[in-house]
């Protein structure tokens, strides 16, 4: 978990230093005050990303030439860790004062998971918000899956580049990326495979929290590397394989569209609410309540998976959208957790004592 955050020029924030504890820590403060903004310099320090924008450079306070944050943890066995970021001309990274160079070596080592408004678009927005859901939850429980996905990215769009030049690049030197799809893709699909079990098993319960006993929660992964036509019966079950002769069979057809059609960059994770497409036929209040659900299913993975790291939640502007019973219950699993850190105009009448809380006003924190 989190025990201290120390950021300078980040968002509108000139200089921060905040002492978390275990348990509730409650960011209070009027809208536009900068709450949202320290839980996302929290998930930039654990994942590298922002779960509001993709241009990292919106993160660095106006007029500033970047940014820095930095984190102490302790873990369960109660070593300690310190992580840093610094952001400017490049990005840079550093574990204990030594730098590091590998994403894969900085991610797994905080752990951090959300509940911000965004997390609808799990179960109503593109498949490649679903995708990237589980590639975030897989990076943080394996540094080994992360790598294989970086490695499967990295093939997959230098083909894609040669796809839209068959003038230019021969078919071989195209296909001389299908290895590298093939090994990473293959492993990356057996660990979405994995990891969707584990969560069809896991949204029992929360289906009974959420939904009661009439309606059930679950999830269907469709695999990107499945293609229509009879494949070579030589082949078998061997998803290698398998793939390896879909890349072969399309290459034509990928050439013409200048993109490779198959492969886990191509897999949905479909939201089913007892048996039916939740997107298409749920409201909108079940759509919300699943989106919780799943990251509560999520979250139960990574606290078993885990043993030597707390998860810290991070938790944003989803109170208001709940009715009173969902809320409870919403409110009493997170009191379960080992760290979270809420962001709310005023202290929730169910919450239990929070262990903190802060007044956060323009960029400047006090003890409230």
């Amino acid at each position: 978990m989190l025990t201290h955050l120390k950021l300078f020029h980040f968002r509108n924030y000139d200089r921060c230093d905040l002492t978390l504890q275990p348990g509730l820590n409650l960011l209070m403060g009027a809208n536009g005050q900068g709450k949202t903004n320290l839980l996302e310099a929290v998930y930039y320090l654990a994942l590298l990303r922002s779960f509001r924008t993709t241009q990292i450079s919106n993160l660095k306070q106006w007029q500033q030439d970047g940014f820095y944050l930095e984190g102490n943890c302790r873990h369960k066995d109660g070593s300690t860790l310190t992580l840093n970021v610094s952001y400017g001309t490049e990005r840079k990274l550093g574990v204990n004062g030594i730098p590091v160079h590998k994403t894969s070596e900085f991610i797994t080592r905080f752990i951090c998971s959300t509940f911000i408004p965004e997390d609808l678009e799990i179960v109503k927005g593109g498949a490649v918000l679903r995708r990237r859901f589980l590639d975030i939850a897989l990076s943080q429980l394996s540094a080994t899956y992360l790598q294989d996905l970086q490695q499967y990215t990295t093939a997959l769009r230098s083909r894609n580049i040669m796809l839209k030049q068959p003038a230019k690049y021969p078919r071989n030197t195209v296909t001389a990326y299908d290895f590298m799809l093939v090994e990473k893709g293959v492993a990356i699909e057996n660990a979405r495979k994995e990891l969707i079990d584990k969560l069809n098993l896991a949204l029992l319960e929360q289906s009974q929290l959420f939904f009661g006993e009439l309606k059930v929660l679950s999830v269907k992964y469709v695999s990107g590397l499945a293609a229509s036509g009879r494949l070579s019966p030589m082949i078998g079950d061997d998803a290698k394989e398998i793939y390896r002769e879909i890349l072969q069979r399309n290459y034509e057809r990928d050439c013409r569209d200048g993109c490779t059609r198959y492969g886990p960059h191509r897999s949905e994770m479909n939201c089913l609410l007892s048996g039916n497409h939740l997107a298409s036929f749920g409201s909108e209040g079940e759509c919300r309540i699943a989106a919780l659900a799943l990251r509560f299913a999520c979250l139960k993975i990574m606290q078993l998976e885990l043993d030597q790291q707390d998860v810290t939640l991070i938790v944003d502007d989803v109170l208001g959208e709940l009715d009173q019973h969902h809320r409870g219950i919403f409110l009493q699993q997170l009191e379960q957790c080992g760290q979270v850190i809420i962001a709310c105009t005023e202290v929730p009448p169910e919450l239990q004592a929070p262990q903190k809380i802060f007044k956060v006003a323009g960029g400047k924190i006090a003890d409230f």
